[in-house]
Order: C-alpha cells, then sequence, then structure tokens
C-alpha cells in the first residue's frame, strides 16, 4: 500500500488529542473497553458530545442558506451530481420560516422525542459560509440566544472559507461551542470530479488548515463511499489521512440516487449502480478498523429523509437496518474502530 503523505498546507505535524482514556494498544477486543463509546464498537457523536458537555447534546437542524456556489445562476459549474433541489436539508418544511421559530419548532420536536436538555444548532443546507459575514453573524446571535442552546454547528464547503469568515468563527468560538462540517466527500480527485464537487482534494486540506490555525473551532469531515470503481485501499487510505489530521469527527454517507438530479440520469441511463447494503457494510467496517479511537463518528450512513425522491438504493429508506448491520459485523467479526489504526 502507498504511504499516505499528508499535504504541507495543514503547516504542522498535528497531534491527536485525548478525547479517550482508552487507546488502541493491539490487544484483542475482549480487553478492550467499549464503556467510553456506550457499549459501541466505534466512538459515536453521542459520547463525544457527552465527554465535551457533561450530558447527551442534540442537533437543531435549520435551513438558512439558500444556494450555493454551483447554484448560481450565471455559473459554468455543473450541479454537483448527488444534490437534491433542498440541499440536504433535514426539515426542509420549515424553511421558509423565520431562523427563531425554525429553532423552537425543531427544538421542541426534539427535545419532545428524546427528553433533550442541551441543544446544538445546525446550520445544515447548502452552503452557510457563502452569505456576507454580517448576515451570518447575525444568525448566530439569534441561534445563541435562544433557550439551552450550547452552540452551533456549520455546515459549508471547503471552497467557500473566505478569509473574511475565519474571525467571526474564532469570534464565536471563543465564547460557545463551534463546529464547522466540511463536505469534502472524497480525499481523491478522480472522485471529486465524478461528483462535480467543482473543487480538488487540495481545497480541502487547505480549508482545514485555516480552520484549524486561525479559528480553533473543532472540524468535521463528510464522505461518501459507494463511488464508481472505489477501492479498499483508497478506503484505508482515507481513514489514514484523516488520523493525520486535525478533526474532531466524520459523518458517513452512502452514495444514493434521488430524484431531479444529475446521478438520477446517469441511474435511467444505467450509468451509474448504487452499491448494495452487505457491499457498503464491508466499507464501512474496513474504514472503522483503520480509523483512529480519538475520531468521533457522526453516522454509519445516510438516510433518505424524503423518501418520495429516493430512487435508488432502497435501503437507504430505513434509519436503523444500516447502523444496525454495521454493528452487527463489527461485533461478530471481533472488529472495532481503530483496531488496525
Amino acid at each position: 500500500m502507498n504511504k499516505v503523505i499528508i499535504p504541507r498546507s495543514i503547516g504542522i505535524l498535528y497531534s491527536l488529542g485525548n478525547h479517550l482514556t482508552n487507546k488502541h494498544d493491539g490487544k484483542g477486543s475482549s480487553e478492550f473497553d467499549f464503556s467510553h463509546w456506550g457499549g459501541h464498537r466505534y466512538f459515536p457523536i453521542s459520547q463525544f458530545y457527552k465527554q465535551r458537555f457533561g450530558e447527551k447534546v442534540y442537533k437543531v437542524s435549520v435551513s438558512i442558506a439558500e444556494t450555493c456556489p454551483n447554484r448560481q445562476p450565471n455559473t459554468r459549474m455543473p450541479l454537483c451530481i448527488f444534490c437534491d433541489e433542498w440541499g440536504s436539508a433535514a426539515y426542509h418544511l420549515e424553511r421558509d420560516k423565520p431562523l427563531q421559530e425554525q429553532i423552537i419548532i425543531n427544538r421542541e420536536k426534539i427535545a419532545k422525542r428524546y427528553r433533550a436538555k442541551k441543544f446544538l444548532v445546525y446550520f445544515q443546507s447548502y452552503t452557510n459560509t457563502f452569505d456576507r459575514v454580517s448576515e451570518l453573524e447575525q444568525r448566530f446571535e439569534v441561534a445563541l440566544s435562544e433557550e439551552n442552546i450550547a452552540g452551533i454547528v456549520l455546515g459549508t464547503r471547503p471552497d467557500c472559507l473566505p478569509a473574511r469568515i475565519l474571525p467571526l468563527l474564532q469570534k464565536t468560538h471563543e465564547s460557545h461551542y463551534v463546529m464547522v462540517e466540511l463536505g469534502l466527500q472524497s480525499f481523491f480527485d478522480h472522485h471529486l470530479t465524478f461528483l462535480q464537487r467543482g473543487h480538488y482534494v487540495q481545497r480541502g486540506y487547505d480549508a482545514i488548515a485555516k480552520l484549524h490555525e486561525h479559528t480553533g473551532v473543532d472540524i468535521g469531515i463528510h464522505l461518501i463511499f459507494g463511488l464508481p470503481d472505489e477501492t479498499d485501499e483508497e478506503i484505508i487510505q482515507t481513514a489514514q489521512i484523516l488520523n493525520n489530521l486535525p478533526i474532531s469527527n466524520v459523518k458517513l454517507h452512502n452514495l444514493h440516487v434521488l430524484s431531479k438530479t444529475p446521478l438520477a440520469e446517469q441511474y435511467e441511463r444505467g450509468e451509474f449502480q448504487p452499491i448494495e447494503l452487505d457491499e457498503y457494510i464491508n466499507k464501512v467496517t474496513l474504514f472503522l478498523q483503520h480509523l483512529s479511537p480519538d475520531i468521533a463518528v457522526q453516522r454509519l450512513a445516510a438516510v433518505a429523509s424524503r423518501w418520495d425522491e429516493l430512487i435508488a438504493p432502497q435501503w437507504t429508506k430505513e434509519k436503523m437496518r444500516p447502523t444496525q448491520a454495521i454493528e452487527d459485523q463489527l461485533k461478530s467479526q471481533s472488529i472495532y474502530q481503530g483496531k488496525l489504526s
């Protein structure tokens, strides 16, 4: 296997923090203490938040950003191949409401369902750093003034982090918890080309370096598995790259086909076929074995929140089945996160 080299844009050799008291030491899983992970065989984001805040914390998703670079009227950039008209918004039905109202509505839903008491406002859809800094600052103020809000999570792209946004993130981080989730999707340029992201891997490294060196915020990375011609070596290298970056968490997606997307057109022409659940499970378990046990996992698989728009694969409709199947395989094969890292 080729040696993984982290580009110099990261600036410093990053030493992973000790989120856990329990590090992999080459012992068998029978000697590994999973209590730090709530009994899971991977480090779930719920335990990361519990360690950070001393209690369970839940995201309140809001949809405020209205566009991204690929959707500008005069752009020559094609749409991302997988992105639907809602820009990944989980609660798109509330998107026309004012920010404060969205927070209240979605917070109460989560509080009632999970008996939650502490929340993070998740600016999820489209590209939230694409607007003016003054507008983003006002949104932060509205979000952080709400009851039981412990901080914010900001979803964006690696090519949409202008220098002017960094002081705002650093300032907000001084008084509240801030996480920036970067939709890198892949660390391989040929996969980014297929996805029509409009940027290359180097932009991702540059974005991580800027956030780490100039803001101090937590950094999360979004990845997509199930890409055409994706190899096991690439999966392993992806984990090894993450292990050497100053990030705290990763979110996994399986590439799935939504209506009214460029990927749907390819699917209809027979040019793309999403992977089956068994193959995806194998990819995730391979990835987790090589991923540092200090990196929290936000999600193991994508979930189609709008079933009427999902074309394939149908297992993406099932919220618990893919996650449970992955956990079952981890247990049956005595695998756990970081076993081979």
